[in-house]
């Protein structure tokens, strides 16, 4: 797509230098305790593929009070981009600063447990710290109501919310992204009104490693420096061996030699050889939101092939060096955490092997953007129905169609729920539109799922007649 011309960039700039008075948030609670995953994640967020759910922990929301923009930004995107859903949205162009990122949710619609929301994020310093490669990962969260008990009632509980996420545009005049996010709840746990979206990470950039040669000589090394640990103190790995002992020993945490990336953040802390087998230490700082993930090792071998670790070990120690016991852990910011990885050796001379690291590193900024939309009323253009259609052996027993796609609830026989596997069509007056998606949930102690399906572009409700499962037609009633 091509830059703005002249008026448009124009208008534009009068955008970017429009300020919002708010105060600071108070910083979002966010544990520190996870494992940083090797791959980037992909941006389509669905319980039924990946174990990438967004969860939103339904506790104090703080609400930020923002301002309409002066001017029709929301007239000058739809123009200007065209979005599939740009006739049902509404207008917000409510927007917020932090951290000089400015996020604007320009327009969007609310149907129940559903959502399109069409938002921007600009970096307002004139650093241009975003890139193409900007996202918000798991920093991205949407307000739901308490989950609804079976039998009335509400819990204070966790609940999940998946969502699809394309980017429409990058301004680099501006350094402006434009996001288009389709958005479904938990049907027990539909979208708040008002409409309340926020982030409180943000991803300016992340660079891949695939297979990067480590700069360390190899030819040499024999035998280690090396500690002993307890087996309680492992925090984790990779194909641990079933004849760990009860103690072990690991090679002393030093400072070796920096990773391709050349980030200080990460290091081979160490290596050594010990009973034939090559052991390679590799430490970072622990706990952070950004920078390394957590390193991939393959070793090249004579016959040229990559070769992955026998398995791996990790444990955690603190600015003292002391290692971590994770019964009495106690997060610290100055901690450490090691994973040492174990390859066995078939030439001793190891002048024929080499080292490749598989990661990424990734840069952006903590803060708090939440915008509050209120949006009208859009139960009228909703049609529910129940019913008791059997597919298969799945009971489809209550069905809500939307101009954003369709929802069902029901009961299913079997070990597990594939119903994100059916193909979902919606006949109309002008036609079939096929669906897509399958998000969703099942419980397989009772046997229940719940599922939703989008469509490319808005449907109108009034000129459905069926819904067609696998080829079955469920009339609409």
């Amino acid at each position: 797509m091509g830059k703005l011309d002249k008026d448009e960039q124009q208008i534009h700039e009068m955008f970017s230098e429009m300020k919002v008075d708010t105060s600071k948030l108070t910083e979002q609670v966010k544990s520190k305790l996870h494992e940083e995953s090797t791959v980037v994640p992909v941006k389509q967020h669905r319980r039924w593929t990946r174990p990438t759910v967004a969860v939103i922990v339904m506790s104090l929301m703080f609400v930020v009070g923002v301002t309409a923009a002066a001017v029709g930004n929301f007239d000058w995107f739809i123009e200007r981009f065209n979005p599939s859903f740009g006739k049902i949205i509404e207008p917000v162009e409510a927007q917020i600063d932090d951290q000089g990122i400015r996020m604007e949710v320009i327009g969007a619609q609310k149907y129940d447990n559903q959502a399109i929301v069409y938002l921007s994020f600009q970096d307002i310093t004139g650093q241009n710290r975003l890139t193409e490669q900007s996202d918000f990962r798991d920093g991205f969260d949407v307000k739901m109501h308490s989950p609804i008990k079976e039998g009335g009632g509400s819990d204070e509980a966790v609940s999940s919310v998946t969502w699809s996420q394309k980017m429409l545009y990058f301004n680099e005049d501006t350094n402006t992204i434009y996001y288009e996010f389709n958005i479904t709840a938990d049907p027990n746990s539909p979208l708040t009104d008002p409409l309340e979206i926020g982030s409180f990470l943000v991803y300016f950039d992340v660079k891949s490693y695939d297979d990067a040669p480590i700069s360390v000589a190899l030819a040499g090394i024999d035998g280690a420096e090396t500690r002993s640990i307890e087996q309680e103190q492992i925090w984790g790995g990779r194909n641990f061996p079933d004849d760990l002992n009860p103690s072990i020993d690991i090679l002393v945490p030093g400072n070796y030699a920096d990773m391709p990336h050349g980030e200080k953040d990460q290091w081979v802390s160490a290596i050594g050889v010990m009973n034939g087998k090559l052991y390679v230490q590799i430490g970072k700082v622990f706990g952070k939101e950004f920078g390394s993930s957590d390193a991939s090792l393959t070793l090249k071998g004579p016959d040229g092939n990559l070769e992955e670790p026998d398995y791996s070990i990790v444990f955690l120690t603190d600015e003292e060096g002391i290692v971590l016991d994770p019964v009495n852990f106690v997060y610290d910011d100055n901690q450490y955490k090691y994973e040492e990885f174990v390859f066995t050796i078939k030439d001793e001379d190891l002048s024929k092997y080499a080292l490749y690291y598989r990661g990424f590193f990734s840069s952006g900024v903590e803060g708090n953007w939440k915008v509050s939309a209120n949006l009208s009323d859009t139960n009228s253009d909703l049609r529910t129905w129940k019913n008791d259609i059997l597919v298969e052996d799945y009971l489809f027993e209550y069905l809500t169609l939307s101009p954003l796609g369709l929802q069902v609830i029901g009961t299913y026989k079997g070990e597990d729920s594939m119903v994100s596997e059916m193909l979902l069509e919606v006949e109309t007056v002008d036609g079939i539109i096929p669906l897509e998606g399958g998000s969703g949930g099942h419980s397989s102690e009772k046997r229940t799922f719940d599922a939703s399906w989008n469509t490319k572009e808005p449907l109108d409700v009034t000129k459905a007649t069926a819904i067609i499962v696998n080829g079955i037609r469920i009339p609409i009633k």
